[in-house]
């Protein structure tokens, strides 16, 4: 399939697929006769594998390196314990990143409550906190 329909089908644009490309977190494809870049099946996969792994919150970093631990996997059948369990931890890793950004950020919502509930400083900002 050619540039514009595997973006289509992945839900993302085409200069997103030029930049994965870029990156090198999705292989360059192979070109048609008439220079046209060729993707396969296996390369949407990967695309939405990509947008999966942001989505949740992984850097284009961290995407590289599960894109290797999953190619493995699927290379192995699934049945690559070394692979999985490296993905698992990744996925422990940032899923620990993510509690702290929430508990930083409970912890500024806090102190701003606090902050507008002070009606010496803040006399006209009181609904704001709702």
């Amino acid at each position: 399939m050619k540039i514009g329909e595997l973006a289509k089908k992945a839900g993302v644009n085409i200069q997103t697929i030029r930049f994965y490309e870029r990156e090198q977190i999705l292989r360059e494809p192979r070109r048609t006769a008439s220079g046209y870049r060729a993707f396969t099946d296996e390369d949407l996969q990967h695309v939405v594998f990509i947008k999966v792994c942001q989505n949740i919150g992984f850097t284009l970093s961290e995407i590289r390196q599960l894109s290797g631990l999953h190619d493995s996997l699927g290379k192995a059948g699934g049945g690559d314990a070394k692979s999985l369990r490296e993905i698992c931890l990744m996925a422990a890793q940032r899923l620990r990143l993510i509690d702290e950004k929430i508990e930083a950020l409970q912890a500024m919502r806090r102190n701003l409550l606090d902050f507008l509930s002070q009606p010496a400083e803040c006399p006209s900002q009181k609904n704001l906190a709702h």
